[in-house]
């Protein structure tokens, strides 16, 4: 009988992972199938051991009752991936997945989910499995329809359910993170090498919930798109809804387009590079009422159409027409409002909103805590009044604490990192957090040392909705040397792929921020080798 134990602090409880009777593999053995089976013994306090089987097939198909944003529906497939054992385990309400390639690389990644968390994060997993890592996702609790519009945070009596909303927003990683290490360190022998996490959008809020509360889980984090301060971005997310219906002008698509287009045509050239792409967002100026009057295919652009394009860029104000103090950041020039601000023609035959499913599920379940409350009868006032309860409710949810010294302490890297072209989360947010990291840290060389920013131009959402340019696909690979080997990434490579063959057919460098990427002024500029990192275009 091979008996081992482990242990790691859950939440200031020693956490004791049994293996009596399962055989671990040895350093110098090779796990194999049958120690994936014997997984299914795995004894971990509080939790269960669901499933522990061998998948040699090269292919995964996301279950029923499965999949999220961004993940996928049930039945769609993931291929090209290694022999690996699929452990699932349950933990109170939270499920976690946990898969370990045959062939491992010593190192352990795990990683975020996007929107409201609607079940485990299989594509991410996927990623990091191809590349050698045990990798791990957790559910945060909520696996089914619940998680898609947030209703999870309602208890069956109406009122604020906080032991789940506290899984949501930091506790089910963290615990996912101590039992797939264990799990991790029970099939293969020995522990990892290195302890990773990457999340994007709200799993980039998840990362840095991870660097600030629990400094000692991983050794390198990325965290991108991040959704830093969620009460504020969620309600942000319906402000160009709302600035719309209090102007009752919800405007077609086809004059945000002329709006888009406008605006970088003006600030494309800001980086001495024409290619419909804004890079210096700080530097770009732009008044839209010099539209008012222009013929589209959907309209004459109207000052009340200029008027609310300037609010959305500008976003939430505390005056009743977009004036007074700031609460939250505006959508960035040159955006895809289709997303934010997307509208269509209602049963009347005229037009009317649809908001995001995060901003319109966050004032219906958190903040109204009312299923069939209204997002149209919302006026000035109820919004400010609502935009502030949340701020004030859900403090959990900011994760924007820039006191990261026990992550430095630990020996953490921190790699941040969004695109200037993201539709659904303003950039400024992960600017503004990484600001605040450097004045709280001693300044930017002593932050340099810990934690890097990467602005990445034309980029969208996570690398994905929005993008028009070449974006940093490879995140984990410059972590790990800078964790590994010790060097920092002064530049970040973003490319992009033609899908169909696999060929890179652009390429650019994302710079450490504040420096940027500067056309060398010679040399063909979808190509990185002509650009060079300087502090000014």
């Amino acid at each position: 009988m091979v008996k081992k134990t482990w242990l790691a602090a859950l939440c200031g409880v020693v956490l004791t992972v049994s293996l009596a009777g399962v055989p671990a593999a040895s350093a110098a053995e090779a796990p194999s199938a049958q120690h994936c089976a014997d997984m299914a013994r795995l004894h971990i306090p509080d939790a269960t051991v669901t499933s522990a089987t061998v998948n040699t097939s090269g292919v995964f198909t996301i279950p029923p009752g499965q999949g999220g944003p961004g993940e996928g529906s049930p039945g769609d497939t993931f291929d090209g991936l290694p022999a690996y054992c699929d452990v699932e385990i349950t933990q109170g309400r939270v499920g976690i997945g946990v898969w370990l390639p045959l062939d491992w690389n010593g190192r352990f990644e795990g990683v975020g989910g996007g929107g409201f968390v609607s079940g485990i994060s299989w594509r991410a997993m996927s990623a990091a499995l191809r590349a050698g890592y045990a990798t791990a996702s957790t559910d945060t609790g909520h696996p089914d329809a619940q998680g898609y519009d947030g209703s999870f945070a309602l208890a069956a009596d109406g009122t604020l359910d906080r032991p789940v909303i506290e899984d949501f927003a930091y506790l089910a990683v963290h615990r996912m993170t101590v039992t797939g290490k264990a799990v991790t360190t029970s099939f293969y022998g020995r522990a990892p090498r290195y302890m990773y996490f990457e999340g994007c959008s709200m799993g980039g809020r998840q990362a840095l919930a991870e660097a600030q509360r629990y400094p000692s889980d991983y050794d390198g984090i990325v965290a991108g798109s991040t959704a830093v301060d969620f009460p504020r971005l969620a309600a942000m997310q319906l402000w160009p809804q709302f600035v719309m219906l209090r102007a009752h002008d919800f405007m077609p698509s086809c004059k945000f387009t002329a709006f888009q287009q406008a605006v970088i045509a003006k600030c494309d050239g800001l980086d001495k590079v024409r290619d419909g792409v804004i890079a210096d967002l700080a530097a770009c100026r732009f008044d839209p009422r010099t539209l008012i009057g222009r013929s589209t295919d959907c309209g004459v652009i109207t000052a009340t159409d200029a008027a609310v394009m300037r609010q959305i860029w500008d976003g939430p104000r505390t005056g009743a027409h977009g004036q007074g103090r700031r609460l939250w950041y505006g959508s960035p020039y040159g955006f895809d409002a289709s997303f934010l601000a997307h509208t269509y023609v209602g049963g009347d035959g005229r037009l009317t909103g649809y908001p995001l499913y995060i901003a319109s599920g966050w004032y219906r379940y958190w903040l109204a805590r009312d299923p069939d409350f209204d997002w149209k009868s919302l006026t000035t006032r109820t919004y400010l009044r609502m935009f502030r309860e949340g701020v004030a409710t859900f403090p959990t949810l900011e994760s924007d604490d820039p006191d990261l010294t026990a992550f430095r302490d630990h020996g953490g890297k921190l790699l941040l990192w969004t695109g200037l072209a993201d539709p659904l989360i303003p950039p400024q947010g992960t600017i503004g957090y990484y600001r605040s990291v450097v004045h709280r840290m001693g300044g930017p060389k002593r932050t340099d040392r810990f934690a890097r920013l990467f602005l990445a131009p034309g980029v969208g959402h996570c690398a994905g909705t929005g993008t028009v340019a070449p974006a940093p696909l490879d995140r984990m690979g410059p972590l790990a040397r800078w964790v590994e080997h010790g060097t920092a990434p002064a530049s970040l490579l973003a490319t992009t792929v033609d899908e169909p063959t696999g060929q890179v057919t652009a390429s650019r460098p994302v710079c450490v921020y504040p420096l940027v990427a500067r056309y060398d002024g010679t040399g063909d500029t979808e190509d990185a080798r002509n650009f060079t990192c300087a502090r000014r275009y």
